[in-house]
């Protein structure tokens, strides 16, 4: 197949689609989450996860939108990263970021950076306390939400 032949062009028009990236993330994700419960976290990894979660507490709540990003992608790859599956984390790099910012105003941009920094600190108790059905819905709202614009969650 020659390079022009390639469906690069199909590929690439559905990772646009905030929904169809959130549902990838989701998958990727929820499979990190339950493979992290069924063999637990170490007490290293969870104050590890929990200073990750914090510090975009911080920059959310300071409003610094690169701090909250980075910090953000920090806490999402850490997770991912302690599966023992590498291509997880490869591959939650590779997914394109969201316009749904962009659609939000000022206001809503920092409500969301809160609540998802928050969230992110819920998702480590709920693992935790083994409560890994609570701690798995919470993480599809919070890719969910933070994937799609207002209302298209």
């Amino acid at each position: 197949m020659g390079g022009s032949d390639f469906p690069d062009a199909a590929c690439r028009s559905w990772v646009t689609r905030p929904h169809d990236v959130a549902e990838l993330r989701t998958l990727i994700e929820l499979t990190a989450l339950r493979k992290l419960a069924d063999r637990g976290l170490t007490d290293e990894e969870l104050d590890t996860s929990t200073r990750l979660a914090r510090a975009t507490v911080r920059s959310a709540r300071s409003g610094d939108i690169t701090g909250y990003l980075e910090a953000d992608a920090a806490f999402h790859l850490y997770l991912l990263g302690r599966t023992g599956n590498p291509a997880m984390a490869d591959v939650a790099r590779l997914l394109p970021g969201t316009r749904a910012a962009q659609r939000r105003t000022a206001g809503e941009r920092a409500r969301r950076m809160e609540i998802s920094a928050r969230e992110h600190g819920e998702i480590v108790a709920l693992l935790a306390d083994d409560m890994v059905s609570a701690a798995s819905e919470m993480l599809r709202r919070h890719v969910a939400a933070d994937l799609t614009g207002p209302g298209e969650a």
